[in-house]
């Protein structure tokens, strides 16, 4: 798996919108592309991104962006963290 510099949570472009974390998920809009849980460093709205798309997007709520993929919480983990 590549690792770009736009999917590394932390960066952020430059209209200011952060990625959080990879959901896993894949897109529902770019087959073979995994969603991005962004975060808007103006207004904090969080909204999913093809990670293709990160370093153009811009707030779905504020900033004219294009409406973001949805955000899905991840399935419960069958095994405790904890180390045995």
């Amino acid at each position: 798996m590549n690792n770009f510099q736009t999917t590394t949570p932390g960066y952020k472009n430059k209209h200011g919108q952060i990625v959080i974390a990879r959901t896993g998920f894949p897109s529902e809009s770019f087959p073979g592309q995994t969603i991005y849980h962004l975060r808007c460093s103006h207004c904090h709205h969080d909204y999913g991104s093809a990670g293709k798309d990160i370093h153009l997007r811009r707030c779905p709520r504020h900033q004219d962006g294009v409406k973001g993929e949805p955000l899905r919480a991840a399935p419960a983990n069958l095994f405790s963290s904890e180390g045995v």
